[in-house]
């Protein structure tokens, strides 16, 4: 099965000398190095304190200090789409994802999973009874589902079927009665806690895209004062949804709203490029910040004058955004310090600088020329990128990623798609730098190929299709092993969903893929090739870490230390043929010894995803780990904090792209 996910990851040699730093036990750390920003869908605000939670697309991220600085809160990898605390004395947040929901009653310290009953639907928005709050409500992907245990279990509530839900939201005075917005069908509701709906959408727009409901708010003074952001504007009813009129004269996709809980009559909205104010129930609007899309907005219900704006990654900058003046233009500020919610899949040096550093993830490919300080999102691609390499001797980048595979000659500047492969994997041989494997799923472009692999001898300019009709697909991960292909011997050697594959040399010259046996129930995300014997692999897996001494044809588990499932990311230390390093469900592993035994290396990684591992050369070379979740960290000994600064080559008004998707 074909999978797009924080664990489809690159590890593939890199030519030229990598040391090793003798690191001190105690004395290093791992320390998150960006980019910062990201899109935040979502705000909650924690009703005992001022701490702020982010909903972004790697995670939940906190703030204790009003937004000034910010650490990861757990779900990582996940795309969180929403928030919401209930009101008990000791208050559970909810978190809805791509993968259901989660709850934390520590505040964010801790998570738990509260799915059941949600049959795997994608939750877009959250809504807690203001006086029941074990019992909450879920508007997903399949309609909206209901929880009367804290979600501990959930049913599907009738009336509505299948369909996505964007919003909801509880009247504060009569929790029975909820709003449900959809994408494709307007506004429903229910006067009867989600046992019963009934259409609501008198006067609002009728053709998609314009009828697209972004965002629901209601009046807490006046609960039959509801507001609906829509793809063309915002609209008021003052009966309870019985009708609906346009408010204000702003015909365009409003986004988030916020209402002042001392002033109702104070309304924010976030728009596709603006943030607005208005002060007389919008019948006007004014714009107070430009140019950012502003998915989340948030009044600090203890001090109404600070008012929160969450932007998404095309936006300049991208992330966090604060005014404590009541929303007044030239009051906002962005503040990303730690914020960095980015999912990243790859990471590729320059043999050539040491400094210079690509990373691959959701949003395309990030690089920074001073060893991760500063990081530019590059132009293009504009997609995610699951495999990097940087062709030793040239300026020449390859990406591969889920529409085919690019390059670039001149440092990522500007790019162009070679071929039409999907690429979830890259190796470049290490004896001939210039040709590079790519495997992967079947593109737009491949030549109608029914396998997954091609090789190009030119540094990723131009393609061939590599192995025969027989190929296994898809291939996950790549290694090359630098030896010739022979008809007893194994070049290239990959990993798929049903175990590991090897190219052989038929007697007419032409390559083809042979299973080598072994692991065919293991899906295989990482291979690396032992730098002392070619003959030595590892596999990591689904399901824990393999070994193999004979170039894959069988295969042992290794299990000594090994205190993690998943397996994403192998990188063996150039220095020292004994050392591996170990990307996991669960943070790094180190081994000392080969791989015989492991222990945990997670001093400041807080356990989280690791997808990608990488030296950069030269005897202080620094060891930098790509995350599922919370961007790019490197393992050093200098102390916290550090000023990292984003760019972005998004300028000017922001795209309209939706992030909850």
């Amino acid at each position: 099965m074909f999978r797009v996910s924080a664990r489809i990851l690159l590890a593939a040699f890199v030519a030229g000398p990598l040391f090793v730093r003798d690191a001190k036990a105690n004395d290093f750390h791992w320390k998150n190095v960006g980019p910062e920003g990201g899109t935040i869908v979502a705000l909650a605000i924690h009703p005992h304190s001022s701490t702020i939670y982010a909903a972004c697309n790697g995670g939940v991220f906190r703030s204790d200090d009003g937004g000034a600085s910010w650490v990861p809160s757990g779900v990582a990898g996940s795309n969180v789409f929403a928030l919401a605390f209930d009101s008990s004395p000791t208050p559970t947040l909810y978190a809805g994802t791509n993968s259901g929901v989660f709850k934390s009653a520590d505040g964010g310290n801790t998570w738990s999973p509260a799915s059941t009953g949600l049959n795997g639907a994608k939750v877009f928005a959250l809504a807690v009874d203001t006086h029941t709050p074990a019992t909450v409500y879920a508007g997903t992907n399949s309609g909206v589902f209901k929880s009367t245990n804290g979600g501990t279990s959930w049913a599907s509530a009738s009336g509505l079927g299948a369909i996505r839900i964007s919003a909801l939201a509880v009247d504060p005075a009569t929790p029975s009665t909820l709003y449900a917005g959809s994408t494709v069908s307007g506004v429903f509701k229910s006067s009867d806690g989600a046992a019963t709906w009934t259409p609501a959408s008198s006067g609002l727009p009728t053709a998609l895209p314009a009828a697209k409901i972004y965002c629901l708010a209601i009046d807490p003074e006046t609960p039959s004062t509801v507001y609906v952001g829509t793809y063309s504007g915002t609209f008021k009813s003052t009966n309870s949804a019985a009708s609906w009129s346009m408010a204000g004269t702003l015909a365009i996709p409003f986004l988030s709203l916020a209402i002042d809980p001392v002033t109702p009559l104070t309304v924010y909205g976030g728009g596709a490029g603006q943030i607005y104010k208005s002060t007389d129930g919008v019948s006007t609007w004014k714009a107070v910040y430009c140019c950012i899309t502003v998915w989340a907005l948030a009044v600090n219900p203890a001090t109404p004058s600070t008012i929160y704006a969450g932007a998404d990654h095309a936006s300049s900058p991208a992330g966090f955004y604060k005014s404590t003046k009541s929303g007044a233009a030239g009051s906002w500020v962005n503040s990303n310090s730690g914020l960095t919610p980015y999912k990243m899949f790859a990471l590729a040096l320059d043999p050539a600088a040491a400094d210079t550093l690509y990373a691959g993830g959701n949003l395309g490919v990030f690089k920074s020329v001073d060893g991760g300080k500063s990081w530019t999102l590059l132009n293009e691609p504009v997609t995610p990128v699951l495999s990097l390499a940087v062709i030793a001797g040239s300026s020449a980048v390859v990406a591969g990623t889920g529409a085919g595979t690019w390059q670039s000659t001149d440092g990522g500047t500007t790019w162009t798609q070679t071929y039409g492969l999907d690429s979830l994997g890259l190796a470049v041989d290490p004896t001939t730098p210039t040709t590079i494997y790519a495997v992967g799923g079947a593109g737009p472009n491949n030549m109608n190929l029914t396998g997954g692999g091609a090789k190009s001898i030119d540094g990723g300019a131009t393609w061939a299709f590599y192995g025969g009709s027989n190929s296994p697909l898809p291939i996950f991960e790549l290694v090359a092993a630098g030896i010739p292909a022979t008809s007893s011997s194994t070049n290239v050697i990959a990993g798929t969903d049903s175990g590991i594959y090897g190219t052989h040399l038929h007697k007419n010259g032409g390559v083809d893929w042979v299973t080598n046996g072994g692991l065919a129930s293991r899906i295989v995300y990482a291979l690396a090739v032992s730098r002392a014997s070619s003959s030595t692999v590892y596999a990591g897996t689904d399901a824990g870490l393999y070994k193999s001494v004979d170039s894959g044809v069988s295969w042992t588990p290794v299990t000594n230390g090994v205190t993690a499932s998943a397996f994403y990311a192998l990188y063996f230390d150039s220095a020292n043929p004994s050392t591996l390093y170990a990307g996991t469900d669960n943070g790094v592993l180190k081994s000392s010894d080969g791989g015989t035994s492991w222990s945990p290396m997670n001093v400041g990684l807080t356990n989280l995803i690791v997808n990608a591992i990488v030296r950069a050369p030269g005897l202080d070379g620094e060891l930098y780990a790509a995350t599922g979740g919370a961007g790019v960290f490197v393992f050093t000994n200098e102390p916290e904090p550090r000023e990292p600064i984003e760019k972005t080559a998004h300028p000017g008004a922001p795209r309209h792209v939706d992030p909850r998707r």
